[in-house]
Formats: structure tokens, sequence, C-alpha cells
């Protein structure tokens, strides 16, 4: 059985319209802190990445965190 581990930084917003958006980014580096991810965030804000979402102006920050999951594969082939 083979195992394959992937990490994604997931940051979430929500929009004016009170809707949940994600932006996933995967493979995040690992020295990674708050206050930059809260940097990028806010980047993604000021060049407007939500306008085609929301007409009513910029996103909230809502939260962000690493997810990692770990897939196994049985190797079981059928045919």
């Amino acid at each position: 059985m083979s195992e394959k581990t992937r990490k994604v930084l997931q940051m979430q917003f929500n929009t004016a319209e009170n809707k949940d958006v994600s932006i996933r980014l995967t493979d995040p580096k690992p020295d990674l802190t708050a206050t930059t991810v809260q940097a990028a965030m806010e980047l993604f804000n000021d060049l407007k990445v939500f306008n085609s979402i929301s007409l009513m102006g910029p996103a909230r920050l809502k939260g962000a965190k690493t997810v990692e999951t770990v897939t196994s594969d049985f190797g079981i082939t059928v045919g």
C-alpha cells in the first residue's frame, strides 16, 4: 500500500453578500507565519480578486489554515 501526503494552505474570506469563498494553494512554504498569510490575504483584497463575485466591495478575512491529507492506495486493479 502506498501513501501520498499533500498540504494545502486554505485562505477563507466572506464577501459583502455574506458568501464564503476560499483560495487554496498547494505545497505552502513550511515557514509561513500568521503575519505572512494575513498580508497575502489583504493583498488579494487590494488586487480586487473577488470583484467578479462581490460587487459590493472587498471581502472580509475569515481565517486561514493548513490542511494535510494522507491518501492510501490499496493497489487493487479491477479488470
